[in-house]
């Protein structure tokens, strides 16, 4: 099954203001977000979650792109390796 990663043209109103967020923070659109664009739900929970985690959260900024890039190695995403061995 393909996922349609979608632009801020394409994707479904109720998601366009996080996919514009994404673009002003970002210079770009990450694909994993113009792919949960399908579900502007799921996008919404996705960015409330990553929000909170990295307000509340125990870990500091660098301990927690260190965790999401072991767990994108774990996982096997090379695509998530490398962007958040940038970030």
């Amino acid at each position: 099954m393909k996922i349609r990663r979608h632009t801020i043209e394409t994707a479904p109103s109720e998601a366009r203001a996080e996919l514009e967020g994404a673009q002003a923070k970002f210079g770009m659109v990450p694909n994993l977000y113009a792919g949960m664009a399908n579900s502007p739900a799921m996008l919404k929970i996705y960015l409330n979650f990553a929000e909170q985690l990295a307000e509340f959260g125990q870990l500091t900024p660098v301990e927690q792109q260190v965790a999401y890039l072991s767990i994108s190695a774990e996982n096997g995403c090379i695509y998530c390796v490398g962007a958040h061995s940038v970030l």
